[in-house]
Order: structure tokens, then sequence, then C-alpha cells
């Protein structure tokens, strides 16, 4: 007789879209056996995401902790909102009494939801800090300050495994003496390596593909349209690298809240014909194809898996230094936010053909493959042992 699949509630918030901790939690969806385990998504939002779809077609769930109230989770987050979903997401656990994992992404936002895990006992539960610097980059009021630091309190509590993409984001979400808790670990969310390595077309044909020029030197940004990822400075340090050489050319892929105000910003500088926002749905893979370098000038940054990307291309990359240290395997550059955007230009532009001449060691970069990553998670998810044990061997 068939045993229905373990299940694991994985703690999105946001409908499940198209950003990096999505993707990444997509390719570790794909990546686990079904027949074993399945991951259903825990929302407060009643929009459908972009992956909604293909996770319910492959037998997964999307649950709105809000769908039984009339708002469905549209309102403005208030203290009585995180109380109620306290209370439904128990309700869910207890009457769905199937899952042996909660899986947190969003700690800062979601960490009370472990305490329902906690009272419903469930085994498993994994707090997950993907990012750094948020409550220095953001203006929040003093209940914001206090809920975020009762967040962190509760994470810590009843946190049975506490992951990190990067050292940086378990001291930011906790502080530096988590890294001593044996229950933290440095647990990368994965990349389809192949997907980047073996793609089949050439750089003019990957350009043509995108409608961008190509005889130019093509440098990329990935990236939500967002102030973390800083594409306004991007393109004050882009104009004066054209003041430089003309034969460069910018691309830009989104989609995120700051789409206009940049829109703006690249008819204000008249950059028009020098700088291409493409298609929110181009395939990364080809983008990255298209590119000879690539440009990350985030505020903060968890850990930057478009960087692991890049580097499969075998692509240089220039960084700012609030970039973790982690995703470098070889091609990239940091460079200090604060020297400003003449510094910038002056330097990239400066390691033309240079910077190329390193290589990556392709091998190193199979750690972040999912095909090594998901077995590990799926391992934990099933069995609640570390990470670090779980070897796929």
């Amino acid at each position: 007789m068939n045993r229905s699949p373990q299940r694991v509630a994985f703690i999105n918030g946001v409908p499940v879209g198209k950003g990096g901790i999505e993707k990444a939690i997509m390719d570790v969806y794909n990546g686990i056996d079904q027949q074993q385990l399945q991951i259903d998504f825990i929302v407060r939002k009643p929009q459908k995401g972009y992956y909604h779809d293909e996770i319910e077609s492959s037998g997964g769930e999307i649950i709105n902790i809000f769908e039984n109230k009339k708002h469905k989770g549209n309102k403005k987050w208030n203290v009585l909102m995180d109380i109620y979903s306290v209370f439904s997401f128990y309700k869910n656990l207890k009457s769905r009494n199937c899952y042996r994992v909660v899986h947190i992404a969003h700690p800062l936002l979601d960490g009370f939801l472990i305490i329902a895990a906690k009272l419903a006992g469930v085994p498993v539960r994994i707090v997950h800090s993907n990012n750094t610097g948020i409550d220095d980059y953001t203006k929040t009021g003093i209940t914001t300050k206090i809920t975020r630091k009762l967040r962190r309190y509760v994470c810590n509590r009843f946190a049975t495994h506490i992951w990190g993409c990067s050292e940086a984001a378990c001291e930011y979400l906790f502080d530096k003496k988590i890294l001593q808790d044996p229950r933290t670990e440095i647990v990368p969310y994965p990349v389809v390596i192949k997907d980047f390595k073996d793609i089949k077309i050439d750089k003019i044909e990957a350009r043509e593909k995108l409608g961008v020029p190509t005889s130019t030197i093509n440098y990329v940004n990935v990236g939500r349209y967002a102030t973390q990822k800083n594409q306004i400075f991007l393109l004050d340090f882009f104009v004066e690298m054209l003041r430089i050489r003309s034969d460069l050319h910018l691309m830009l892929t989104g989609p995120g809240p700051l789409e206009d105000q940049i829109r703006q910003r690249i008819k204000d500088l008249n950059l028009e014909s020098h700088v291409t926002m493409l298609d929110s749905d181009s395939y990364i893979p080809v983008v990255l194809k298209a590119s000879d370098y690539f440009l990350l000038p985030s505020i903060y940054e968890g850990f930057g898996i478009v960087l692991i990307e890049a580097q499969a291309l075998g692509i240089p990359c220039f960084v700012s230094d609030a970039c973790q240290p982690e995703p470098n395997e070889g091609l990239v550059d940091y460079i200090p936010l604060n020297k400003g955007a003449l510094y910038w230009a002056e330097y990239i532009v400066s390691q033309i053909g240079l910077i190329d001449k390193r290589e990556v060691d392709l091998s190193n970069l199979l750690k972040y493959d999912v095909s090594n990553v998901a077995p590990r998670m799926q391992r934990v998810y099933l069995e609640g042992i570390k990470y670090s044990d779980a070897s796929t061997n």
C-alpha cells in the first residue's frame, strides 16, 4: 500500500512569486522526492503568485492564513493580525495533523508563527535568515521595532534548526553569539547549475534573442527594482562609465516597486539608448549568457545567489562591500559603496579585460547545486537531523 508523503509547511508569507528565495525553494520543491515529501506554502495574502499553478499541479497546497477573514490579508498589517495569524496557523496545523516540519523563510515578518508550530507539537521548526540590514535601511515605527524584537526572541526560543544563507544573515537575525549555537548552520538555497553552465546558445544569439546590442560590452543587474538593490546608484555610476568609453550597454531585469522611478532616472540621464529594461519574464540563463560583466551595488545583501549563477557562466562580478564573502568563488570583486559613483565607474572600466583572466572552480560551485542541496534538505525534513549531517552519499 502506498503511503502518503510527509508534508512540510513552508511559510513564505507573500504569494510565491519570482523573487530569489521563491525561485530557490521551487528548485528544492522540484528536486525532492515528492512521493516521500510534499511542501505546502503558507501565505498571508490572497493574490495568485507566479508559481502557484506549478505547486498545485504537483500536489502542493497554497494556504492563506487569512482565508476566513473578509479582507483575506489585504489590509495594512497590525498587531491584531499578528495575533490572529498565530491562532489561524495553529488551527490549520491541528486540523490537518500532517506536518512534521515548519520552515519559516522570513522570520522578521512571520516569526510569531513558530509559536503555533511549537504549541501544535510540530517536531522540526526551521528558522531561515536570508537577509541583512533591513532595519538599517527601512523606516520603522516603535511598534514595528518591538514586534521584530519579539519575533527574534520567539524564533530563538522555539526553533529546532537555525539556518542562515551566510554568517552575516545569522548574526543579523540574532547576534554574533548565535554562530556558536549548535542549532545554527549556514545552509544555501540552491541553483540549478546545469541551466547556466550547459546553456546551448552563444553570446550573440542570446543578445539577439533579448534585443540588445551585439557589439557592445554588456553589463547586467539581475534584481528587483528596490532600494536594497540600489539601481539608482548603478545608473549614476554607469553614466560616468559612458563618459570614459561609449561602447557599453546595461541590462536590468526587475520587476519591483521602484520601476517607474528607475525608468524616469534613465530618461533624466539620457540613457535610453544605453540601458535596456528587460521583460521581467526573461529567462535568466539567457540574460546572463548575453552579458560580459555583472553588477550588484546592493546596500545590504544576505547572500546574493545570482552571483553563483553568474559565476557558473564565468561572468566576472562587481559588487558592493555590503555583499557577503560566501558566494565568491573567484570572480567577485568587492567595491566600497562609500567611494561614490566616479570611483565605481573608473574602477570597473579599468578592469575590462583584466578580471576576465580569473578562473572559477566549477567543482566548488556544485555545493550550491540543487542535486546536492535538495536531497540534504529532504533528509532534514524527514529525519530532523542537521543539514551538515545529511550527506547525499
